[in-house]
This record gives structure tokens, sequence and C-alpha cells, in this order.
């Protein structure tokens, strides 16, 4: 995993180099525009830091961007910020695919006028049916099953550090049809069913309070369930604070996550949650609008997906990477 970020990040800087090295990255250059659409916003903090990225990028390349999408994490109003990045006439564009089906039209659309289409940070489920498939130029983003299924691996080997086993687990999904999220969820339930553990999916949203509740409710009816996967900042926070309302203590429920905030590294670092998976946002965010760039400028394109992840947090590192995130790069 190291060494394939690593090359992403020296290949960066050498083509930076390049680029500037032989004058390609001018004034007199007609400054791109590249936008980007998302089932996400800033009023989720994972989001702001793909934003700092796409910024980053456009600044580093001389490229005029935007982003659109509602404030927090809606899926159904994607068709409409599509239609507004169509209307704006861009040179690229970047969009995530938590449902294919409602940006098919869009993206299709873009591609047939010549507007190059990057899927980034939900990937297209079809990507490997050639009859099915966005035309999309590639992917930018992790691997949401495998990260499912780490984290499940970190709770068995949590329970077993303690003394003790996971009884049943509980993976909230907080977009109902966000394909990454049941990816997760999927990844999740795979290594503990194997294990003999059942996992229940329940349904909530991106109200912490509101789901703190369901919460309380859930292992009210539920009281052997003893794992919870949470799927985001969000979904963290909601557990944290039905975790400080029932009297919670590290080793009574053993909770992973996905993504990364401050609040997330305290809980690591208290013992509270186990481990939290990192994609990277600010790569998906800056690698974007770079390759949008290279892309439009030069007809070149990697070859092949780019993992931005998974990577993982847990109290080995928690400190290294939790600096990273105070300055808007993890």
């Amino acid at each position: 995993m190291k060494r394939i970020i690593s090359g992403l990040a020296v290949m960066t800087v050498v083509l930076g180099i390049a680029l500037m090295s032989f004058g390609l990255v001018g004034a007199q250059d007609k400054k791109l525009k590249i936008i980007m659409v998302s089932h996400g916003g800033p009023g989720n903090p994972f989001w702001v830091t793909v934003i700092k990225g796409m910024n980053d990028a456009g600044a580093t390349f001389g490229v005029d961007v935007q982003w659109l999408s509602a404030n927090t994490d809606d899926v159904t109003a994607m068709p409409k910020y599509l239609d507004d990045a169509i209307a704006a006439k861009p040179d690229g564009v970047g969009i995530t695919s938590p449902n294919p089906d409602i940006i098919k039209d869009g993206v299709n659309a873009l591609v047939k006028s010549g507007v190059p289409v990057i899927i980034f940070n939900t990937n297209d489920p079809n990507a490997n049916d050639p009859d099915k498939r966005l035309p999309a130029l590639f992917y930018i983003g992790t691997s949401e099953f495998i990260s499912g299924q780490s984290n499940a691996r970190a709770a068995l080997r949590a329970a077993k550090a303690a003394g003790t086993t996971i009884t049943g687990a509980v993976c909230p999904v907080q977009e109902v049809g966000h394909v990454g999220l049941e990816d997760r969820c999927a990844g999740y339930a795979d290594v503990l069913t194997q294990a003999g553990v059942t996992v229940d999916k329940i349904t909530t949203d991106n109200d912490p309070n509101k789901n703190a509740s369901i919460l309380a409710d859930y292992f009210k009816s539920h009281p052997t369930t003893n794992a919870i996967n949470t799927l985001g900042p969000t979904p963290a926070s909601a557990f944290y604070l039905y975790a400080k309302d029932a009297g919670v203590k590290p080793g009574q429920i053993f909770h992973t996550n996905h993504d990364t905030s401050a609040e997330i590294f305290e809980n690591i670092k208290s013992g509270l949650t186990i481990q939290t998976v990192d994609q990277q946002p600010y790569y998906q965010g800056f690698g974007t609008v770079e390759w949008l760039f290279l892309h439009v400028k030069y007809g070149l394109t990697p070859g092949g997906d780019i993992l931005t992840g998974p990577g993982y947090i847990d109290a080995s590192n928690v400190d290294q990477i939790s600096q990273l995130v105070k300055d808007g790069y993890r």
C-alpha cells in the first residue's frame, strides 16, 4: 500500500516539475475549467479534505475548479448538480458514483460532447461490465469491500485479545442506495459471517443525535450485540453520543469505522474505537483534478484505476496521522 501511494506522490512531483520546467503551464494558456460533482459536501468533515485537495490542485496546475454538491450527503441531489456542471461547459468532470442509474444520462452526455470524466471516491459498481459501465476514464479511490473486511478482522483480533468473542454485530447505513457504503457493510459481514457472527444492517441518516437514539433502541433490543462498524465521521459521532449516554467502556462494544476526524482519533487513543480506515481523501480531490488536467492538455492516462486506500489507523499510528488531519491533508 505504502509503495503504491509513494509512487504516485513521486510521479506527481516529477510531472509538476516537468510541466513547469518546459513552460507548459503558462499564463498565456487558456485556463481549463474542471468541475467535481459529489454526493457529499462541506457539511461533512470528510469532504472538506477532498475539496482542499481539489483547490490545491487547481492552484498547482492553474485550473479553475468548482465543487457542486449539497451541503451534507445527498445522493438524490446529484442529477441537479450534474445538470449544472453540463451547463457550465467544463473541460473535465470528476464525479462520485454511489448510484450510477441517476447519473448515467448526464455522464453519457458529457462524454459524447467530448468532456472526459473521472469517477472518484465511490466507484461504478458496473465498472467491469462493458455493457453497463459508465464511460469514465478510470477510478480514483479506495476498495470499500476490502476496507470492511479489514475492520471485521480488527474487531475479531481485539475481541480475542480481550479474552472474549463477538456475539453479534451491526452495520448502520446512513445513505440508502449508496453502493460504496453497502460494499463496506458487505466486506464487514463477509468476514464476520464466516466466523459465525450474525451481522445486522440498519438504516440511519446523517443526524448524529437522531442516530444516537436509533442506536440506543437497537442495542436495547439486541443486548448480545457487541460490535459495530460505522461508515463515516458523522455516524461515528452518533456512536460516541450513544456510548457516552449508555456508559459504554472500551472493550464492551468493539467499534470500527471508516474515514477520519479529530473526534475519531481521540476515541482511538481512549480505546473506544479499535481502528478506522483511511482512504486518503485529499489525494482523491487532488488526483482527480491533476489527471483531468494531464488528460485534457496532453492526452495522458494511467494504466488503470488509482487506489488511494485502504490504509488503517489504530493506536500504533494515530498520533502521526492526526497531525496531518489537523493540517487538512488526511
